[in-house]
């Protein structure tokens, strides 16, 4: 069995609940088709970020006439290219379109950013199309499942309506009466209101105490059993980010994510190190910045997105990375219901694993562009089954009704 296309197709729509409980945005997902030879196709996702396109172009042609199953060969060549004299499969000079193989390293030169986002994809795409061939779901490439289902977190960012404090408990009684038992907010949205200065990286008491008051609200509205996280989307100084997690202390959150710029390690590891709540960091990192982190003692929860590590197998080796060092994983999710279901495979395979994130609970198109013989959530978990591969297939009329202007259906 030989790769013989790799294409997408980007789906585009309105997005009911944006950041910061906004409306009206307009979003974007994009659907990766891997095809063979023989007539199995594997379907993947990936993100609407700048450069992504342009890899995806450079991995069909690179990779036309490749196996399929070399999932970690491919993914490993593309990220980090191979040594001199290369392979026998190795392109050289100009490919179709243009397009220029770069052999010795990534065709970005750097195994992070876009290449790595394409990759995430295109390997994703490679689990579902092996599955369909061996005729197994594609938690077994993964060594098998722990659990039959997987644990949802829901991201709500904020109400639209941030200082009333009604709004607030409204959505944790919503996100509990449908099931969920975990959900996210925006600490950068959750007093917008009370904000001074919008350069100087810091939180003033103001907005700390309106933070408190707020998630307060959730807390007393959701219960002592439900699970509350923080993100701090890597906007805040290291002095800023310790007053935040020893004012929120007594509402017993599971994780302060990204308190910090994740570029380094030691800012982080300053707060976690004066932080009565655990530091969960790593959505854009590959498995490399992770043993960085721990090794400096600057994360206690893992948290890798399938969309941006490098895909299925890559997560995995992260999740084991994390249990050597006794620190459990949970996925960031920025993915619709393609990579969602893509994750939870991935998520079952993983012994340490915690939670699932979900950005889109009102947005239905972005949960419905693909199909299974399964409902996508049922009480707060993602259910699996044995189907082979993801067990997914678009929706065509979905697909239809969102394919952005200049795309095709993926027939």
């Amino acid at each position: 069995m030989k790769i013989t296309d790799i294409r997408t197709m980007r789906l585009w729509g309105p997005r009911i609940h944006d950041v910061g409980g906004g409306t009206g945005a307009m979003i974007a997902k994009v659907v990766v088709r891997v095809d063979t030879d023989a007539g199995i196709h594997g379907l993947g996702e990936v993100d609407d970020f700048a450069g992504v396109p342009r890899i995806i172009d450079y991995m069909r042609e690179y990779f036309r006439g490749r196996d399929p199953f070399s999932i970690n060969a491919i993914v490993s060549e593309l990220l980090y290219g191979t040594m001199p004299p290369h392979h026998r499969e190795a392109r050289h000079g100009v490919m179709a379109g243009g397009i220029r193989a770069v052999t010795p390293c990534s065709p970005t030169a750097t195994a992070s950013g876009p290449v790595a986002w394409a990759a995430s994809g295109v390997e994703m795409a490679l689990c579902d199309l092996m599955g369909k061939a061996l005729g197994t779901p594609a938690y077994n490439l993964l060594g098998g499942k722990f659990r039959d289902e997987v644990r949802i977190y829901l991201d709500r960012s904020s109400p639209r309506d941030i200082a009333k404090l009604p709004a607030w408990r409204r959505m944790a009684t919503e996100a509990g009466e449908a099931g969920f038992t975990q959900i996210k907010f925006d600490i950068d949205y959750v007093a917008a209101d009370r904000a001074g200065d919008v350069w100087n990286r810091s939180l003033n008491r103001g907005q700390i105490n309106r933070i408190v008051e707020r998630l307060g609200a959730v807390r007393q509205a959701a219960g002592k059993d439900f699970e509350l996280c923080v993100d701090c989307h890597r906007i805040y100084n290291v002095p800023s980010a310790i007053r935040l997690a020893q004012a929120l202390a007594p509402l017993d959150l599971l994780w302060l994510e990204d308190p910090t710029a994740m570029t380094r390690a030691e800012p982080c590891a300053e707060v976690r190190a004066k932080s009565p709540i655990a530091i969960c960091v790593g959505e854009m990192f590959l498995a490399e910045q992770f043993a960085s982190f721990i090794a400096q003692e600057a994360v206690d929860i893992l948290h890798p997105d399938v969309l941006f590590c490098g895909g299925l197998h890559e997560i995995r080796r992260i999740a084991d990375l994390g249990e050597l060092h006794d620190l459990p994983i949970a996925f960031h999710g920025n993915g619709g219901a393609l990579a969602t279901i893509a994750a939870a495979h991935a998520a079952a395979a993983c012994r340490t694993f915690l939670g699932l994130e979900y950005h889109f609970i009102e947005t239905g198109w972005i949960g419905g562009y693909v199909e299974r013989d399964a409902p996508l959530f049922r009480d707060g978990h993602l259910p699996l089954t044995d189907a082979p591969g993801f067990g997914v297939r678009l929706n065509r009329k979905v697909c239809l009704k969102h394919l952005a202007p200049g795309e095709k259906f993926l027939e």
